[in-house]
């Protein structure tokens, strides 16, 4: 009886293993590619055309704005532009 209890639990063990990896292992990918992280610049002038290079930032908006040290209300960072400007908002990461 005990044998024909564990023949049967062990295949579908094994199976819940497996799909648990699968679904693990599908979310790091997905997560993976999604965040974008850019070098964040402090701009130097309003232009944006003198920058000083500060914290690594994320290209997705998720509503909190990349800032020097990650500390909520500080000096925001920015990406640079095809034209080399500091000028392209980034976001934490």
């Amino acid at each position: 009886m005990k044998a024909n209890f564990i023949k049967q639990v062990i295949p579908v063990a094994v199976f819940a293993l497996a799909i648990a990896g699968a679904f693990t292992t599908n979310a790091m990918n997905v997560r993976s590619k999604t965040v974008a992280t850019v070098q964040g610049y402090v701009k130097l002038n309003p232009q944006g055309t003198s920058c000083e290079q500060r914290d690594m930032c994320s290209t997705i908006n998720n509503g909190n704005i990349c800032t020097v040290g990650l500390i909520p209300g500080g000096t925001p960072l920015f990406a640079k532009n095809s034209a080399n400007q500091c000028t392209v908002t980034v976001y934490r990461p």
